[in-house]
């Protein structure tokens, strides 16, 4: 995932065995660059200086009492603790009923870190812009699914329907700490969230979509929508 990182080079060595202790030094700090760019790994200090301890701010305010008043509003009964309600918990929905919202970038992304700030993920921002465009950073920690990665990802693409019953992602940038991912990483990056977030609308019983479109900073939803979520066990 690794493309290209550019190292300045300190030459002021005197003589063979500065020249080796100079070169050395510039084979080390290279790769520690590379590693705490990549966000993957935590160096003191460094890690800190280059910005890849924490998600890429995207200026998007968020508040959990408008989660509380979302959930509030569309009569949405959760029977577990809101904390529970993660991209990878086996939940079953039921009571469809009719939906037409719209969201602002606040109000997702406040959605997104009140159900998976305990999660893999932490600290979604979601900013929408205009003709299904949208960005999208968080911290992401895979450790505890066996992977040896954590860090900052950010990615940019569009979100519209699929069909009446799933969506499409389609990502045009994304990048891990500082260093962007090769085209082949970033299709098969999409292809899995995409397949993610279609098994839980597959989980909804008469979902049906009939407008998901991002507009003016704003996501667009109407159709049948689940009322009632429940987590349970595998």
């Amino acid at each position: 995932m690794i493309n290209e990182v550019t190292i300045l080079k300190k030459n002021d060595a005197n003589g063979n065995l500065n020249i080796i202790i100079a070169a050395v030094s510039v084979v080390i700090i290279g790769v520690l660059t590379i590693v705490a760019a990549s966000g993957m790994v935590y160096i003191p200090v460094l890690t800190e200086v280059l910005g890849t301890d924490e998600a890429v701010d995207l200026g998007v305010e968020t508040d959990p009492l408008l989660f509380d008043n979302l959930v509030e509003e569309q009569g949405v009964t959760l029977k577990d603790p809101v904390s529970q309600y993660q991209l990878t918990s086996n939940i079953v929905y039921s009571d469809t009923a009719p939906m037409d919202v719209s969201l602002t970038s606040s109000d997702l992304s406040s959605y997104l870190q009140a159900t998976n700030n305990e999660g893999p993920l932490r600290d979604i921002q979601v900013k929408l812009g205009d003709n299904n465009q949208a960005e999208m950073s968080a911290y992401l920690d895979l450790k505890e699914y066996g992977y040896n990665f954590k860090g900052p990802v950010y990615a940019e693409g569009s979100i519209s329907k699929g069909s009446d019953n799933t969506i499409s992602i389609d990502i045009d940038s994304a990048k891990v700490g500082l260093l962007p991912l090769p085209e082949g990483s970033i299709e098969q990056g999409g292809q899995e969230l995409e397949s993610l977030i279609n098994s839980h609308l597959a989980k909804m019983p008469d979902l049906r979509i009939d407008t998901l479109e991002i507009s003016e900073g704003n996501l667009n939803f109407q159709g049948d929508f689940p009322r009632t979520a429940d987590v349970v066990d595998e």
